[in-house]
């Protein structure tokens, strides 16, 4: 993936250079994407979309590397990563309780595993279910699996974080692990 870094000062570059040269796996595309407005001074954003054949719907997430000198309250860094995530998962899962807690914790897992280094998480995990009504009764009910995340970075090499993202967008979106020892049942 080519970055466009002319909009950030050198600090930051130096930070997100390693990103470009990050690998992701097959079923998931990575492209720089518009940052969102007024999120922070300098703003690099990267969307991740599943594109698997099995999958009938797609998983989409994006990341979004900030810095702000001015550490706005709540940062307690000059530096933040936000993440936002979602796919679709099977009925059952959307009704169970637990299902919603998972994302966190596969973030932080995710995120430990890949070597990053980070503190001052924040965020929330939902689980959807969603039915059709007028015109639409006659879609069948689905469920949707969301995390919303922001953590401070520790470290100055940022595509770690991106390798920990990935991991968590393929897991959420029921993705079988990148190792291939483990398989789908079907």
């Amino acid at each position: 993936m080519k970055l466009d870094l002319t909009d950030v000062s050198e600090t930051f570059q130096g930070m997100l250079s390693g990103i470009s040269q990050v690998e992701s796996r097959d079923e998931i595309v990575l492209t720089q994407i518009p940052s969102p407005k007024g999120i922070a001074p300098e703003a690099i954003a990267i969307s991740a979309e599943v594109a698997h054949e099995t999958a009938s719907d797609h998983g989409v997430s994006r990341l979004v590397y900030c810095r702000d000198p001015e550490m706005p309250e709540g940062w307690n860094s000059e530096f933040r990563i936000i993440g936002y995530a979602k796919s679709p998962i099977e009925l059952e899962m959307a009704k169970d309780d637990y299902t919603a807690a998972m994302p966190w914790e596969w973030l932080k897992d995710c995120l430990k595993a890949s070597g990053a280094q980070f503190a001052h998480e924040a965020g929330t995990t939902t689980t959807v279910i969603s039915t059709g009504h007028g015109s639409l009764v006659a879609q069948p009910q689905h469920g949707e699996l969301e995390i919303r995340a922001s953590w401070a970075p520790l470290d100055f090499d940022l595509s770690n974080h991106l390798r920990g993202w990935i991991e968590l967008v393929a897991l959420i979106s029921g993705l079988p692990p990148k190792d291939g020892k483990v398989v789908r049942l079907d």
